[in-house]
């Protein structure tokens, strides 16, 4: 019984420690602006009924503004999520003017977009999103919201 109990202190331990270095936080992206007035998807084939053809595209662009000024000083790594989505897998990828990483991601997923110094209290770029998605799936307007979380480095 006394070994047992040693091993769950020892595991309560490990976790607290874990969880003790491994803060994330979200960030504050409120003053970002969708530059576009809606994303208008477009199919990718012109046989939408088809299973391979029901994919449908749109190509929008938004300034992102991040609110970093509660960590300025620290290193961290940023993080763009997408929940899952009701109407089934959404990808989304992205060009940038070089302030954020480029990348991709699905929905249920997070993409590394910042890695380094937190040096000020906003960091901005534009970003040109696709989004694509199964057209089939699509009966209405759905909103996407996209967020961003920040994984602190230990000091």
């Amino acid at each position: 019984m006394k070994a047992r109990l040693v091993n769950v202190t020892l595991l309560a331990a490990l976790a607290l420690s874990v969880s003790a270095t491994a803060a994330t936080y979200p960030v504050d992206d409120s003053a970002s602006q969708v530059l576009d007035s809606s994303l208008r998807m477009k199919w990718d084939s012109v046989a939408p009924q088809s299973v391979r053809g029901a994919g449908v595209t749109g190509v929008t662009t938004v300034l992102v503004r991040l609110d970093t000024d509660a960590w300025n000083g620290r290193q961290g790594r940023i993080y763009m999520t997408l929940p899952e989505q009701p109407i089934g897998q959404v990808t989304a990828s992205w060009t940038t003017h070089g302030t954020l990483l480029p990348g991709a991601l699905r929905s249920g997923e997070r993409a590394l977009v910042y890695a380094g110094p937190l040096r000020q209290g906003l960091i901005e770029d534009t970003l040109r999103l696709v989004i694509q998605a199964d057209g089939q799936k699509l009966v209405r307007t759905e909103q996407l919201r996209f967020s961003f979380e920040l994984d602190l480095e230990t000091p």
